[in-house]
């Protein structure tokens, strides 16, 4: 018959196995950091390069804006160079006209205009509208007898009728002239003494403005494109308008045009393009690289080191238990002989008294009270190094009940001490019967130990709940403690006074706060030198926390 075996019969697993277990893990550690480095590069690489593109773009929107602010100012500065010419034009036909000699001065005055300016194609007179004087004539014969508010053209008319509204300059192009070619029309209404007396006109030619303005000046990597406040195209390619351009606003006396700049892709193209940003990309990759190799060298030295430390730890732990198993097998053996001593020092102590010297009476007292202390050293040296193997109770226990039994143990000091001992009603709390009251024995014994030599001792046991915990206070009015020992009071064998002002082996507080931890909670206090401590119990509540 065969019996199936439970997981408490199962055999452990071989140390080599564990080994294994050990190293496998080591390696997939080292190959998540190094993995999680990789990341970390990546995310950074694309944190920067985005900064950097960035930066780039800034740069070059910079360097547009520049450009296109430079340009638009020599546009700016053409246009009203020649919409003047058509002002003093207006005024010159305004005066000829009521002298009555137009037609034989026009032809020197537009002569000065045209050497004025490059570009003029043509310069007009047009009495009630219609065109009867042009200069140059030979290449503008055709447009001598246009009724410029009959013209048919689209927006023709339409700039005649804006002129006689705003009474100033009105512009109306680029368009295709009568005489061929495309020109920018400026015209403007002269008028008499009751009504409009007609318009003068001049036709500016498009390309010789543009060349003035010197549009070669953009950079190859931009395009630019002019466009009136309709939308027209005046010049340069308006597919740059969908790339996020830079734009330049000219004012005009009726409207505006705007001149726009933009790469001819996308600025960000534009940035990655440039020769710095691949610069920047080799010295990341050298960077990264550099990186990743001395991660994986200082994992591999941790790896190694690592393992290091577990075959120490575990020498260490090994020497820490047979440490412990001979500390206490030393405190339990050594039971026997010191209770042989204290016995046969007492025996002596009492079957030679009267008969020896006061002196030799002496030595035998202190023999006895050696042996005690000696006897309670051992004792509390046991509790300290079996906390850890003595399993909890589990459960639930009135913390009402340990303290009574507490107080019941320190009956005999309280009263011999004239101390006072009052407590509020107690909870029941996740504990240790035992274990509480033994660190209430030790609080509260501490408390009546290190009492205030001018007032009578006094201590109160509360209870309060902070944090999902219940935490039992322990109260006096002693001499206190010393904000700089609030710590070293916990240590073993650490007393802060000498044992004949205040006796004892100096564990009892290790042993509580031990004895709380193990529990689940821990000891603190509160302390004003000369005036009292507080320590305080935090055990977690029912509702909180458990046991294993």
């Amino acid at each position: 018959m065969t019996v199936p075996s439970s997981p408490a019969m199962r055999r452990p697993l071989p140390a080599a196995l564990r080994r294994l277990l050990s190293a496998g893990r080591r390696i997939w550690k080292l190959a998540a950091l190094q993995s999680a480095v990789t990341l970390v590069l990546a995310v950074g690489y694309v944190w920067m390069s985005d900064v950097y593109i960035r930066v780039e773009v800034a740069e070059y929107r910079a360097g547009a804006a520049l450009t296109a602010s430079s340009l638009a100012s020599t546009l700016s500065s053409a246009l009203n160079e020649r919409l003047a010419l058509v002002r003093g034009l207006t005024a010159f036909v305004e005066v000829a006209s009521g002298a009555g000699n137009l037609a034989d001065q026009f032809p020197r005055y537009a002569e000065s205009l045209r050497r004025s300016v490059v570009g003029v194609r043509n310069i007009s007179a047009a009495p009630d509208f219609v065109v009867r004087i042009v200069y140059p004539v030979e290449g503008n014969r055709k447009v001598l007898g246009n009724d410029l508010l009959k013209d048919p053209r689209p927006g023709f008319a339409e700039t005649v009728q804006r002129a006689i509204i705003s009474r100033d300059v009105t512009i109306h192009g680029p368009v295709d002239l009568l005489q061929g070619g495309q020109g920018l029309i400026a015209r403007q209404i002269v008028y008499g003494p009751d009504k409009p007396w007609g318009a003068v006109g001049l036709v500016f030619d498009v390309g010789a403005i543009l060349d003035e303005v010197r549009f070669d000046r953009v950079p190859p990597h931009l395009g630019f494109a002019l466009v009136t406040d309709s939308g027209q195209r005046v010049a340069g390619d308006t597919s740059v308008l969908r790339n996020d351009p830079l734009v330049e606003r000219i004012n005009l006396p009726e409207g505006h045009w705007e001149l726009a700049l933009a790469p001819r892709s996308s600025w960000e193209a534009l940035a990655h393009a440039d020769p710095t940003f691949r610069g920047f990309q080799a010295a990341f990759l050298l960077l990264a690289l550099l990186t990743e190799a001395i991660t994986f060298m200082a994992v591999s030295r941790r790896y190694s080191l690592e393992r290091q430390v577990d075959l120490r730890t575990a020498e260490l732990g090994r020497a820490k238990n047979e440490l412990e198993q001979f500390a206490y097998a030393a405190a339990h053996d050594l039971q026997e002989p010191l209770r042989a001593i204290a016995s046969y020092a007492q025996l002596l102590e009492k079957q030679q008294k009267g008969r020896l010297d006061e002196e030799s009476e002496g030595f035998i007292r202190e023999i006895v009270e050696g042996a005690g202390r000696l006897k309670m050293l051992l004792r509390d040296v046991q509790l300290f190094l079996a906390e850890d193997r003595v399993p909890l109770g589990g459960g639930v226990v009135p913390a009402g009940d340990a303290l009574k039994a507490a107080l019941t143990a320190l009956k005999r000091r309280i009263a011999e001490a004239g101390a006072t001992v009052t407590a509020a009603d107690l909870p029941e709390v996740r504990g240790d019967e035992r274990r509480l009251r033994e660190i209430f024995i030790v609080l509260i014994g501490n408390a009546i130990e290190y009492r205030h030599p001018d007032r009578a001792a006094e201590v109160h046991v509360s209870h309060r709940r902070a944090d999902g915990h219940d935490v039992i206070d322990v109260r006096d009015n002693g001499i206190g403690i010393d904000p700089r020992y609030r710590d070293q009071i916990f240590e073993v064998f650490r007393r802060l006074h000498s044992r004949d002002e205040h006796p004892g082996t100096g564990m009892g507080l290790a042993i509580a706060r031990k004895m709380a931890e193990r529990l689940g909670g821990r000891i603190t206090v509160a302390s004003s030198p000369g005036l009292g401590s507080v320590f305080s119990i935090h055990l977690p509540t029912p509702a909180f926390r458990g046991f294993s």
